[in-house]
């Protein structure tokens, strides 16, 4: 993954990975929110991100008639980090279903899968287009990756290097209007500590809070 890139995109055919990290980095989470509108609710592996706040895997894309696979091939990848499955090596993966038709699969679908996320590197394209925004705001990067069909944006992952707590996050994932918009801050990557210990976190101002929301909403 480039220095310059905030998020790595993975295309295969029938879905899309948005990686912060490879696939086997230390154990580590970041905080994240999402806001689903218009009903929306094809969505697997959320209940981390709705408990803790946080997420430690690729978000992943795919038609929502196989969401359900796609989200067990993600977690067969957890399995080779740790199959108990800790929810800072990648479980679960925070997939999110389009609503688009599916495209024919090989047999060996869930190999191809699983190699081009642990290579970084997919083969082909997923059935929606993408539109990538790179941007600052104050000293921080902000970057946004719209799925769209039709001219219609469907899905929306905003990535940024601002240290931001959840509670500010949620005011990132408001901006815009996509069935379903995704904020990640990867400005503090939380490592794994032992029963009692506390995390130290770095935390932008209020100001510049409203300088990275304002600065988002123009994507």
């Amino acid at each position: 993954m480039g220095k310059e890139s905030l998020v790595q995109l993975v295309d295969l055919p029938f879905c899309q990975a948005m990686m912060l990290e490879q696939w086997d980095a230390a154990p580590g989470r970041f905080f994240a929110a999402y806001r689903a509108r218009h009903g929306f609710t094809c969505l697997l592996g959320n209940g981390v991100v709705d408990e803790y706040r946080t997420i430690s895997a690729p978000i992943l894309l795919a038609p929502a008639a196989i969401v359900g696979g796609i989200y067990d091939a993600g977690m067969r990848l957890a399995d080779l980090r740790d199959v108990e499955a800790p929810i800072d090596q990648g479980w679960p993966p925070l997939t999110i279903g389009i609503d688009v038709k599916a495209p024919d699969r090989n047999e060996q679908w869930r190999d191809d899968m699983r190699s081009a996320l642990q290579s970084g590197s997919g083969k082909g394209s997923p059935p929606w287009e993408n539109k990538r925004r790179s941007s600052a705001a104050d000293q921080y990067k902000i970057q946004s990756v719209k799925c769209v069909l039709g001219g219609r944006t469907v899905a929306c992952i905003i990535v940024t290097d601002a240290p931001m707590l959840p509670e500010q996050l949620d005011r990132l994932a408001d901006t815009g209007d996509s069935p379903i918009t995704v904020a990640v801050s990867v400005g503090n990557r939380l490592p794994r500590v032992q029963n009692g210990e506390w995390h130290e976190v770095d935390v932008i101002s209020e100001q510049v809070l409203a300088v990275v929301v304002r600065e988002a909403a123009k994507a």
